[in-house]
């Protein structure tokens, strides 16, 4: 999550979920559940063929307020669609998302819409070894939304003053809603990306993040590399286009 754009959040979601889906454990690879709540729907393009006209998540929110007769309700069960990662699923955006701010603004308790909906389909849930939420480079209802249902925030940063403020405005978000929602929800970490490594501008911001942040700063960084973008040309993570790239072994 970070409200600022075009600091790689929806290409993390894409490669770190590719990458604990190719990680085993207990000699049995993991199951990952990827939820996009970003409208500009990257990560579905990226992992589906959905289109506009697809059911998405949209409808998933949407319905939670409404009073669906219970023969009509979509099942979360049936959003979920695979990707060419046999052990990586998605419950899929499009464009609609863009328009359920406005629908759900006068909902009460539309800030905690998606914790139900997770709350829920807990035994369903259950079978993924982790989910990830791609969110919108906003801290719009959306957002707040996904910072609600989640356990754990991970801030990807560019290496500029921009991204810094912003990462103050996050923290200071994320304390009121833990005081108005009693929620447990905390930052795992802070990481660069688009790393040009010995650039003066990232060190120096590298430095002022861990005078303000600490042991928040992930020692790894993600290096910049054009390979990333040849990946999301051609639809797959940089772990699967090239795993021996910087960026994927990062």
């Amino acid at each position: 999550v970070n409200q600022k754009g075009g600091v790689g959040k929806t290409t993390s979601v894409i490669n770190i979920s590719a990458a604990l889906a190719h990680t085993q454990k207990k000699s049995k690879k993991q199951k990952i559940l990827v939820i996009d709540m970003d409208p500009q729907a990257n990560t579905s393009q990226i992992f589906t063929s959905t289109t506009d006209g697809d059911l998405s998540i949209y409808n998933l929110l949407i319905q939670e307020h409404q009073n669906t007769e219970k023969s009509n309700q979509i099942d979360i069960k049936n959003l979920v669609q695979t990707t060419y990662i046999d052990n990586l699923h998605i419950i899929p955006s499009n464009v609609l998302l863009s328009s359920a701010e406005v629908e759900l603004v006068n909902i009460h308790g539309r800030e905690t819409i998606l914790k139900r909906i997770l709350k829920k389909n807990k035994t369903f849930l259950s079978n993924y070894d982790f989910i990830l939420i791609d969110c919108q480079p906003s801290l719009g209802l959306l957002t707040i939304n996904s910072i609600i249902a989640s356990d754990f925030l991970m801030v990807p940063l560019q290496a500029d003053v921009f991204s810094l403020t912003g990462v103050d405005l996050l923290t200071d978000t994320i304390s009121k809603l833990q005081h108005i929602f009693e929620i447990d929800c905390t930052i795992l970490g802070l990481f660069f990306t688009q790393v040009q490594k010995n650039a003066s501008l990232f060190k120096e911001a590298y430095n002022l993040c861990q005078e303000n942040y600490g042991s928040l700063v992930f020692n790894t960084y993600i290096r910049n590399n054009i390979t990333i973008d040849h990946a999301n040309a051609m639809d797959q993570s940089i772990i699967d286009f090239d795993p021996n790239s910087t960026s994927a072994q990062d």
